[in-house]
């Protein structure tokens, strides 16, 4: 009796010690290998990808504890990092890379990403933090880390309305943010579309193209300045149901003057630089631009010369003629003052110059007018045919339709 009782103890406890102790343990070790397999590496890459809309690659990754991974020599949309960290929660996602440049086709990517993110609440339903630890505008040399600093990326959502923010760690005065909400004006009884604004704040410099791309989810047009082009002041822009207003103070340096009049019939060569005094835009149309427009040295064609004198009404000077009758003339310094508003078109020097708004070999070519000019006048400067006609191009139509109303002549 006491034998059989002390087997059955015996099989008790080993039956205990296998579903307890050997049962999980095999569990865990076939979950461990599982995890680690090639097949799960390439599940978890292809969830990515769909989520992303582009292909994702990872060479390999690990769990260090419950629901954070690591990820190792990961390549997105032709990116690539050397470390992913992916931290998920409830309903929160954090992920911590630790470098990144944007590319030329990066901006691309980011624009469908946020434009996915804000218009699918359904396939992205969580929110989700991004650090990246040595962020860039541009490529640097390795012995330049000074100039990479952490970026944050916030995608947050709370009730309808969506927002992203990109910004500083260091600092939150540079930044971008971009919300869209339920528009609240109704229509039998019910909202009518978005609202989405975009507020830029920089007190470093930002691309032009990066704002270009944030402003694109506004609706808003762009006006092309060059890759190279950068801005520093703040803008607001916010557009409800097609009725956009816009507010912006800032200094765009480094502009591409060849990009900016490539859509016009005649072009100026030369790296320029705007300062926004103010911008004013609201009810479809343009309230007001008062900026200052700077070049050092470059080239204009005549056309332009002759138009700014027989159209605006600048007056020549001693160089105004040139001798070899070259269609283009090279300057050494282009500078004016430029006001737009419901009163006209005004034309200035800038203060210490004499009149003077385009120099070439150290003369004056022609100086500013003495009137304001009609804004007409301006789409006649842009039209490109000879005579003068509007619209002559889709540039001067478009520009006739958002200039000021009033002293416009139809």
């Amino acid at each position: 009796m006491f034998v059989e009782q002390s087997a059955v103890k015996i099989w008790r406890v080993r039956s205990a010690f296998i579903l307890l102790c050997i049962a999980p343990t095999l569990c865990l070790s076939y979950w461990a290998v599982i995890r680690q397999s090639g097949a799960h590496r390439e599940h978890i890459a292809d969830k990515a990808s769909m989520l992303l809309g582009r292909r994702v690659h990872i060479q390999s990754m690990t769990y260090p504890q419950l629901g954070c991974l690591m990820l190792s020599e990961v390549t997105v949309a032709g990116q690539s990092f050397t470390d992913v960290s992916v931290v998920t929660s409830g309903n929160e996602v954090r992920l911590t890379v630790d470098s990144f440049v944007p590319r030329g086709d990066t901006v691309a990517f980011v624009v469908g990403l946020v434009r996915r993110w804000l218009s699918e609440p359904v396939q992205f339903n969580k929110n989700y933090l991004i650090d990246i630890e040595k962020f860039s505008w541009h490529k640097t040399n390795s012995d330049e880390e000074e100039n990479m600093w952490p970026l944050r990326i916030e995608c947050v959502s709370a009730g309808s309305g969506r927002a992203i923010r990109f910004f500083k760690r260091e600092s939150s005065q540079d930044e971008i943010r971009i919300v869209r909400t339920v528009n609240s004006q109704k229509t039998g009884g019910h909202a009518t579309g978005h609202v989405t604004e975009v507020e830029v704040s920089a007190v470093d410099p930002i691309p032009v193209p990066l704002i270009n791309a944030a402003l694109s989810e506004c609706g808003s047009s762009q006006w092309p300045l060059g890759e190279k082009a950068t801005f520093t002041g703040h803008a607001h822009i916010s557009n409800g149901g097609g009725d956009l207003t816009a507010e912006c103070v800032g200094i765009i340096r480094q502009v591409d003057l060849a990009t900016t009049t490539s859509l016009l019939p005649s072009y100026i060569q030369g790296d320029g630089e705007i300062t926004l005094n103010r911008f004013v835009w609201s009810h479809e149309r343009m309230e007001l631009c008062d900026c200052v427009c700077v070049a050092e040295r470059g080239e204009i064609e005549q056309v332009w010369i002759d138009r700014l004198v027989t159209i605006l009404g600048c007056r020549v000077e001693d160089a105004y003629h040139q001798l070899s009758g070259s269609h283009v003339r090279a300057f050494q310094r282009l500078g004016f003052g430029l006001v737009v508003d419901s009163k006209g078109l005004q034309l200035r020097a800038l203060p210490g110059r004499s009149g003077c708004l385009l120099e070439s070999q150290g003369l004056p070519v022609i100086l500013e007018p003495t009137e304001t000019a009609t804004l007409d006048r301006l789409a006649w400067l842009l039209s490109g045919t000879t005579p003068p006609a509007v619209p002559g191009t889709d540039i001067t139509a478009w520009l006739l339709s958002v200039l000021p109303r009033d002293t416009i002549v139809h």
